[in-house]
């Protein structure tokens, strides 16, 4: 068992998600970054599916009644215990604190986070506000039980440095261009990805907003459609939204680009006031670079 001294600014409960559920409007949310859930799992020997904790902004402090091991990485782990196993000893407590460069740290403790499984995952939603085991996200006095998720043995050393995300602003993304190209001009994207774009405070699991002070695109209305994550969505008024894990299920307004599966980690990690600069690439590319990354994760295939 673990217990919450204090829950941070934002911390919640996640897994993958629960995809191929948008018809109904529920959002697949999970991981806001993929991939660094994914490598903290894969470092105490995780099930895949395992729940972790997704801190944003400033973590928690947790304290252990049992032994255990965790491995933390994300945004906080540029320090020597970032991204490396970590035994946690009966009484011993874990202080994640204030966050950055970036946005979200991810705690994993070997076995997985114990919540009930609601509509086929253990993730907080947001919009709905279900799952992740409170319906909310942590406060002081939670406590966590340990699951059994496990899929292998602890990682005996830090993961590579070479094989993780840049960590800070300015954020280079990757998009590709449409769905919605024939609602702007021809020159559009052009002039999108010749820019760079400003994180707004306003933003959250469900996405983020982006100003573009020397541009304004002016797409034509569209009837509502789905969404996806890393939809980037233009406003009548030209500034962006970008979908992020718990991304509405459908839109109206028109899509000028879609951020690339392996970057939108680095999205979900920028923060108020960062720069972000998109660039074209085609379907060739954005698979490379997905491969690349789950080759990371799993080198024997």
């Amino acid at each position: 068992m673990i217990e919450v001294i204090s829950g941070g600014r934002w911390t919640t409960i996640q897994d993958r998600g629960r995809p191929g559920r948008e018809r109904f409007g529920i959002p697949p949310g999970g991981f806001a970054d993929w991939f660094a859930a994914a490598v903290a799992n894969r470092l105490v020997g995780n099930h895949r599916d395992a729940a972790l904790l997704e801190c944003t902004a400033s973590g928690p402090s947790l304290r252990f009644d049992s032994d255990g091991m965790v491995a933390v990485t994300g945004a906080h782990a540029a320090g020597e215990d970032g991204w490396i196993t970590r035994v946690m000893t009966r009484g011993s407590a874990l202080a994640i604190g204030a966050i950055g460069a970036g946005l979200r740290t991810y705690v994993a403790v070997r076995g997985g986070i114990e919540v009930p499984i609601v509509l086929g995952s253990r993730s907080y939603c947001q919009r709905g506000a279900f799952g992740g085991g409170f319906g909310r996200p942590l406060a002081q006095g939670d406590r966590l039980t340990v699951g059994a998720l496990i899929d292998g043995e602890p990682l005996a050393t830090a993961w590579p440095a070479d094989h993780r995300l840049p960590m800070g602003s300015p954020w280079e993304v990757r998009v590709i261009g449409g769905p919605h190209a024939d609602a702007f001009d021809g020159f559009a994207l052009q002039r999108l990805t010749a820019v760079a774009c400003r994180v707004t405070p306003e933003l959250d699991r469900m996405g983020v907003r982006l100003d573009t002070p020397s541009l304004r695109l002016r797409g034509d209305e569209i009837t509502t459609v789905p969404m996806s994550a890393g939809a980037i969505q233009v406003t009548s008024a030209g500034q962006l939204i970008v979908g992020l894990a718990d991304h509405p299920t459908t839109g109206g307004y028109p899509v000028i680009a879609t951020v690339i599966t392996a970057d939108l980690p680095l999205l979900a990690q920028a923060r108020p006031g960062d720069t972000v600069r998109f660039r074209e690439v085609d379907l060739t590319e954005a698979e490379r670079a997905r491969r690349r990354l789950t080759d990371w994760l799993d080198p024997d295939g």
